[in-house]
């Protein structure tokens, strides 16, 4: 797999500065192809929402198999190659299905050397990874995997922490993985790997806004917490063949948020 396509997607009052900028500035005009292409959808402005954007007719008809989201203001060392090689090896062990492949995102750390003093920061809990088939080599990133399990913005964790007066656990998430880690001090940095039948995952789920908060949010906790998947339309990807379930699918009115089981309190 290599990157084929390369599409930046901008709000049209950009659309002109940016394309000024790749026709003259030789920082951009020297790079290698493929050449970026430019879509500046009419309804896109600065406050759309990150997965309002991928819901868009233009972007959705520029994406036409796996995809890698990229950030504006991506500012990285870590080696895009290593970050392909790692999807392509390890995704399908993720995902727990061989027939569709799963994604890839990237957190880093607020603490240590290079802290960023007042870093914003987000709420991720992990597991241990699936083990992959092929065995790493001594550079690559895989080593460092896990599977995300839950994740969310800080203001949202502080929402819930202040309403409930503590950080509630559902009995599921310690049922499917015995281990976790809890992670208070990383930053999503925005960078995706997906499949591209995300799109259809997108597309079911009409009130996702979000990447970071909705679909992967959601796609984590729909792989240990009982009736999301197919309340959120998942088992219609995942398993087209299957008999359609009787829950409410969120397509169709459903609120993806319903409560199945009783939470822990860690607080007790």
């Amino acid at each position: 797999m290599n990157v084929s396509r390369i599409t930046l997607i901008t709000p049209p009052s950009s659309c002109k500065a940016i394309e000024d900028a790749l026709s003259r500035n030789p920082d951009l005009t020297s790079l290698p192809h493929p050449r970026p292409d430019i879509i500046a959808p009419e309804t896109l402005s600065q406050n759309t929402g990150t997965a309002e954007i991928l819901r868009l007719p233009e972007v959705q008809a520029a994406i036409s198999g796996h995809f890698l989201v990229l950030p504006c203001d991506i500012l990285s060392a870590l080696p895009g190659e290593s970050l392909l090689e790692a999807w392509m090896v390890q995704a399908a062990g993720i995902v727990g299905s061989s027939a569709l492949p799963g994604g890839l995102g990237v957190w880093f750390p607020t603490k240590g050397d290079h802290a960023v003093k007042g870093e914003e920061t987000d709420f991720l809990i992990t597991a241990q990874a699936a083990p992959a088939t092929v065995p790493p080599a001594s550079n690559s990133l895989r080593p460092s995997l896990s599977q995300v399990v839950y994740s969310t913005t800080t203001d949202t964790l502080h929402d819930i922490t202040d309403s409930k007066h503590s950080f509630p656990i559902r009995h599921g998430l310690l049922r499917k993985h015995g281990r976790i880690r809890i992670l208070t001090t990383t930053r999503d940095a925005h960078i995706y790997l997906f499949p591209y039948w995300i799109l259809d995952f997108l597309n079911r789920n009409p009130t996702f806004d979000s990447i970071s908060e909705d679909i992967v949010g959601w796609w984590a906790k729909a792989t240990w917490q009982e009736g999301l998947v197919p309340k959120l339309g998942l088992d219609r990807i995942l398993n087209p063949s299957a008999p359609p379930s009787n829950i409410k699918h969120a397509e169709n009115g459903g609120d993806p948020s319903f409560d199945i089981e009783d939470d822990i309190d860690l607080a007790s």
